[in-house]
């Protein structure tokens, strides 16, 4: 997974979707990089799954987020849909707790994209890299089709 000089993390795509750049997502926190840097995928599939070998640091007991810290040092926010928090978990199952270990293609949540979009939310998923400042580099795949587990996000180490 790491070759020679600077180390490198692949963070694959947690679910199937349309990518797009998170300055387009309707939320400033995520559009703005508030939280840090990131990339969203408007989700074709229902579940989000471990974008690499991690520890989740928190399930979000709605189910609408998760944050992992990885093998590679990285913490990780994947936030399914705008808002929907206020949601309070409807749409939503969760299928890992706080504190496991996951490994690449676990699924970790499931939601109902379409139930999501009929209660008038958008399901849009931002994926953040909230500690940017520790890495080298972070680029991001283009815009399109992606399916799960295709590299989304590329960090490079200091």
């Amino acid at each position: 997974m790491f070759g020679f000089g600077k180390k490198r993390l692949v963070i694959a795509s947690p679910m199937d979707g349309l990518v797009m750049s998170i300055s387009k997502v309707n939320d400033p926190v995520f559009s703005g990089d508030v939280l840090g840097r990131g990339i969203a995928v408007k989700p074709e599939s229902g579940y989000v799954s471990a974008p690499c070998k991690a520890t989740i640091s928190q399930m979000f007991e709605t189910g609408h987020a998760v944050s992992l810290l990885t093998d590679g040092g990285v913490e990780l926010l994947i936030h399914v849909g705008i808002d929907t928090v206020k949601l309070k978990g409807r749409h939503f199952r969760i299928r890992k707790s706080s504190g496991e270990s996951v490994n690449t293609g676990d699924i970790l949540m499931e939601f109902d994209a379409a139930g999501i979009s009929a209660d008038g939310f958008d399901a849009t998923a931002p994926i953040v890299v909230c500690n940017p400042g520790d890495f080298s580099e972070i680029s991001f795949a283009g815009e399109g089709r992606i399916k799960a587990g295709e590299p989304l996000i590329i960090v490079k180490s200091r």
